[in-house]
């Protein structure tokens, strides 16, 4: 028996549950399935391997609710707006995704979801919902698009026209049926400047980015040692990445309008983060998304952050991290930094500590910073 629900009941139960839009799509195999496929056939996805054992389910909603009919698009924007900071090499400052300032997202959404599916199943008592942040097998951004949240744009993200990409999506799969909305053209036209404006070049030009070059895969994702041809282009990120964002011009536009300015919290004292130990780390990041990178991550990336930077000032954090952390993956890229920065203090201090390091991969990077700036 099928259960036909209105649409605007649903709105305004989403609306109710604190979501700023929602849409619906029918529930079927996602309309770029084969090219989500291609790209995981490329290895675009690099090490993220979960995306290949949940492909499957990934493209067809009906494998998680056999009897779904349609899919529910939600969307909470962020204050995402944000612009670069000139005087990071001197500060000592390192810059986080918008996105991951603040509670983590997953909890805050979870608990509107669980409000939502409870009105709705309030109201059609044979519903069944299925919901997802982004953590579950669910290509959410796909779904976006052909419900007409917005359309994709050349950077990956979806884009919508009040919004930018500056919005979290969620996505319920339920048995009701629901008509289902069209999906909007694109609205991005000649722009290139996400593709200008990517240090790495992860971007193609047609919708599609390639993991392996890309800054939050490499400062969030990735586990140990950073390849060394990566480091430099990596700057001052140490979580994320929001150039391609950042430069867009609808987003640029959604900021003006909001009067939108960036949050302190964006950009970290990067000694700060780089001697963090383990219990302030669970203190002050285990509700928020930079606990996905967890400890040894961040500090790591302070680490090739600081190296970045330049600064002499920064070489008392580094020589203390390289001779002292716990973590051999810390210590590797604080020799590097050490070798970037390249002071007599620096490479004093690494020629030291070259004597009692017993890691082979802290032992290879002191070997090879000394060996690149004294021959």
């Amino acid at each position: 028996m099928e259960l036909a629900a209105s649409p605007e009941l649903i709105r305004t139960l989403a609306r109710d549950a604190g979501f700023a839009f929602c849409r619906f799509a029918k529930a079927a195999v996602a309309p770029h399935a084969q090219a989500f496929e291609s790209w995981l056939a490329r290895g675009a996805h690099a090490t993220m391997t979960y995306l290949e054992r949940t492909s499957v389910t990934r493209v067809d909603p009906l494998k998680l609710v056999p009897d779904g009919k349609t899919v529910i698009v939600l969307g909470i924007p962020y204050s995402g707006r944000s612009k670069p900071l000139p005087t990071w090499r001197e500060d000592l400052r390192g810059r986080i995704a918008a996105y991951a300032w603040g509670p983590d997202y997953h909890d805050v959404i979870r608990a509107r979801l669980r409000k939502f599916r409870d009105d709705i199943v309030a109201f059609y008592p044979g519903a069944s919902c299925y919901c997802e942040v982004d953590t579950g097998p669910v290509l959410e951004r796909d779904w976006a698009w052909a419900s007409g949240a917005g359309w994709f744009g050349k950077n990956t993200n979806i884009l919508n026209s009040a919004l930018g990409s500056w919005f979290f999506l969620a996505i319920v799969i339920t048995n009701l049926e629901i008509p289902q909305d069209g999906h909007v053209p694109d609205r991005c036209g000649r722009c290139t400047r996400c593709l200008d404006g990517c240090p790495t070049g992860a971007l193609d030009g047609e919708c599609r980015l390639d993991a392996r070059l890309c800054i939050s895969y490499w400062t969030i994702e990735h586990r140990g040692v950073i390849p060394k041809a990566v480091r430099k282009s990596l700057n001052e990120w140490v979580f994320g990445c929001d150039i391609c964002q950042d430069v867009c011009p609808w987003n640029e536009k959604r900021g003006r309008a909001l009067g939108l300015e960036p949050a302190d919290d964006m950009y970290p004292f990067l000694p700060d983060l780089l001697r963090i130990n383990d219990g302030e780390f669970r203190r002050r990041y285990y509700h928020t998304a930079l606990w996905r990178a967890k400890r040894e991550g961040i500090a790591r990336n302070a680490a090739v952050a600081l190296g970045n930077s330049g600064n002499p000032d920064a070489v008392p954090f580094l020589v203390d991290a390289v001779s002292s952390d716990a973590s051999a993956v810390v210590r590797a890229h604080a020799a590097w930094a050490l070798g970037e920065i390249g002071t007599t203090e620096a490479l004093t201090a690494l020629r030291s500590h070259l004597r009692q390091e017993t890691e082979p991969i802290v032992i290879r990077e002191i070997v090879d910073a000394l060996q690149a700036r004294c021959g």
